[in-house]
């Protein structure tokens, strides 16, 4: 069996697991949509009325059965709450998000590899000892907390952002801000640690024998990184959506993230799955680009 071939393989049933889990958890949670959709005042017969229009009253092997089907059909269902589409839902709210985490994971990346590159030339001297603190400083919070802590500081005290909503530049520097320091923080450690390895290797050295100079060789280093920052990435991208999602609640951000967190607020079983099922099939489809990716830049797969 080729690589390609187990990878797929694994990617389906990643993306099975997740839809199949999802499915059963929030229908085993306590609460009922459709008390939520007629309010508490509703009769026995309304309710009945209700489910049987959504499905509902199906047993949990049908409902299910139903759900692989529709999907395998390109169908998401259609919302609890107002019976719209969930795919239309989801493509007016993708935007931000798309723009959010490729804007954040492009910055993250660039600023990290360069502090990395910089704290290993600069190894015990205070650039490094500054960098590595203050990366040590960024991981120590986490997104919930410090996107809080990003408002309070720049929107409240020094009143120069605005705290929510979406639409300018301004409304994104806060976000970005709040998932770029911790993911930058994490390539800048794994950059360091890797240069540090490879500038004292024997192929490193036999090169500056060559005559090379210090740009070229760093380039050369620098290409070596690369796999290993790019897995370190792509590891990190599932975090990276969770916490899009969050920053986009906290900030209230028109989102992916806030239609999921309206989707579990109102048991509107049909959002939340679509929103998962998408967020799953985007990491896998990204990591199968950064494995291909690091085949084509590991010299070892190279004639």
């Amino acid at each position: 069996m080729s690589r390609l071939l187990q990878k797929a393989i694994y990617a389906f049933v990643t993306i099975f697991v997740a839809l199949t889990a999802i499915f059963f958890v929030i229908r085993l949670s306590p609460g009922d949509p459709v008390e939520t959709v007629l309010g508490g005042k509703a009769t026995q017969q309304e309710m009945a009325k209700l489910k049987a229009q959504l499905g509902l009253d199906l047993p949990m092997h049908s409902q299910y059965k139903n759900y692989l089907i529709g999907l395998a059909h390109g169908d998401l269902g259609k919302t609890i709450f107002g019976n719209k589409d969930v795919k239309d839902q989801m493509k007016q709210r993708m935007a931000p998000t798309v723009i959010l985490a490729a804007t954040s994971v492009s910055f993250a990346a660039v600023i990290g590899i360069f502090l990395g590159i910089m704290a290993g030339y600069k190894k015990n001297k205070n650039f490094d000892k500054l960098s590595r603190l203050i990366s040590l400083f960024a991981l120590s919070f986490p997104i919930f907390s410090l996107a809080p802590l990003m408002v309070l500081i720049f929107s409240i005290k020094l009143n120069w952002l605005p705290v929510s909503e979406w639409g300018t530049f301004k409304h994104m520097v806060l976000p970005i801000i709040t998932l770029v320091i911790p993911l930058s923080a994490i390539v800048m450690r794994v950059t360091r640690n890797k240069y540090l390895e490879e500038v004292h290797s024997q192929w490193v050295m036999v090169t500056r024998s060559k005559g090379l100079s210090d740009v070229a060789i760093l380039l050369r280093i620098l290409k070596v990184c690369l796999p290993t920052i790019l897995n370190v990435v792509s590891i990190q991208l599932s975090v990276v959506i969770a916490g899009t999602m969050i920053t986009e609640t906290i900030f209230d951000i028109p989102g992916m993230g806030s239609l999921l967190f309206d989707g579990i607020q109102n048991r509107d079983y049909p959002i939340v799955q679509g929103v998962i099922v998408y967020s799953t099939v985007t990491y896998m489809i990204i990591y199968f680009l950064v494995d291909f990716i690091n085949e084509k830049l590991d010299p070892r797969t190279q004639s």
